[in-house]
């Protein structure tokens, strides 16, 4: 089992996260009904972490099959923090929120 919340702050390496964006299941509203009141969470809004850490504080399976959780957007100064998904496999990555040297692009998807 996985917990969004978790990822996003393992993510995120002891940097606060400024801004959250939560929005929909990896394949549309499919499986949403394993995500405790998925219908009352705002979607594309900037939300504070405050707002949204109630909301992602969650276990979902990052199994194969459909995606067990919300794609999210979290901010920090540094990174931008996401989730990929491969045939509903799910894992956290992040990509520098500014252009930064030294840091090699990677291809998601490929777990």
């Amino acid at each position: 089992m996985a917990n969004l919340v978790e990822w996003l702050l393992s993510m995120a390496e002891n940097e606060e996260i400024e801004a959250v964006v939560i929005g929909e299941m990896g394949w549309g509203d499919y499986n949403s009904e394993t995500v405790p009141d998925y219908a009352s969470h705002p979607r594309a809004k900037v939300l504070s972490w405050e707002e949204a850490k109630p909301l992602l504080d969650y276990e979902f399976n990052r199994g194969f099959g459909a995606p067990g959780c919300e794609a999210v957007w979290a901010y920090t100064k540094s990174w931008v923090i996401a989730i990929a998904q491969y045939d509903g496999a799910t894992w956290p990555y992040r990509i520098p929120r500014n252009p930064t040297e030294g840091i090699m692009p990677q291809m998601q998807g490929d777990g």
